[in-house]
């Protein structure tokens, strides 16, 4: 797995730090290449970086990483934030990835007005073969993204969820316990996860006031057949409890034959909680109150 660093803490000085030229993990594209035309390489990279276990693309600096003027805000009407998820569409199947805009601050003469630097993030991928608008899978190698070939394709695909666990956190009601709200980390594939560490970035509130030093949890062994649970919150005190903006979930992990693979989340419970269950006991009681206050009105 190879470590990416986190964008969404980027400022401009991290512009100026960028490797002189291209690597395995950094793709750059001049201010200077239309739209139309950067669209398309942005798909041929989420299909190299998910094919080669995730990089950075960069618009807005040229081959040697310099900053060379950036890239409009908008295309047209559209912003280039929309822009930019609908280019990465074009490529199939659509993995994890994120994308963080760095303007101008009135502080850097190097990006223009109206102008913005476009760095996207594609993370490891478990989705593998991907493929870009033209039809082609495409891997990185070294500085570059190759066209792949035929057997490298069906070497992908038979790598696809076979040792790799595809963890994934969900908010939801305890089973037994009505007024409790939990976290349930769950294996969507039939792999095994091994020594998982769970942690958050921000914590929610409640574990943040009186649990972080209990942080990372290690967890032996997360499948199918083993879900972790984790008590959230009580119900009606979810914002109290985690707040109101989302957290980011972390997993790090083992599978069966030692690869480690980290999975980051933004969790949720106003999103990813689901429906209620009422019982029939409490839909009765509901139904009696309801009949009791008609009868008073």
């Amino acid at each position: 797995m190879k470590n990416l660093p986190e964008i969404f803490k980027w400022v401009y000085q991290d512009l100026l730090e960028l490797p002189s030229e291209e690597t395995d993990i950094y793709e750059y594209k001049s201010s200077k290449v239309p739209l139309d035309q950067l669209k398309n390489k942005i798909s041929i990279a989420a299909s190299a970086f998910w094919n080669s276990g995730g990089g950075i693309f960069i618009a807005g600096v040229n081959n040697d990483g310099k900053v060379d003027g950036g890239i409009p805000c908008k295309n047209g009407r559209q912003s280039i934030r929309d822009w930019v998820d609908n280019a990465i569409k074009l490529t199939e199947p659509i993995s994890s990835y994120e994308v963080f805009l760095i303007e101008n601050t009135g502080e850097n003469d190097n990006i223009g007005e109206d102008k913005v630097i476009l760095i996207i993030k594609f993370n490891e991928s478990d989705q593998i073969p991907h493929m870009a608008y033209d039809k082609k899978y495409y891997v990185r190698v070294g500085a570059h993204s190759d066209g792949a070939s035929h057997f490298i394709v069906e070497a992908l695909r038979s790598l696809r969820n076979t040792t790799r666990p595809n963890l994934r956190g969900i908010m939801k009601y305890h089973p037994t316990k009505p007024k409790i709200e939990e976290l349930v980390i769950v294996s969507i594939n039939d792999a095994v996860a091994l020594d998982v560490k769970l942690t958050f970035d921000p914590f929610p509130i409640a574990i943040g006031e009186h649990f972080v030093k209990d942080f990372p949890l290690e967890i032996a062994l997360i499948d199918k057949n083993n879900p972790f649970r984790m008590e959230i919150s009580l119900f009606g005190a979810r914002s109290k409890a985690f707040g109101e903006e989302p957290a980011k979930l972390i997993l790090s992990y083992k599978d069966i034959i030692g690869n480690e693979h980290r999975t980051e989340q933004f969790i949720s419970p106003h999103k990813n909680l689901q429906p209620m269950a009422i019982g029939d006991d409490i839909f009765e009681r509901l139904t009696k109150a309801i009949d009791k206050l008609a009868d008073k009105l």
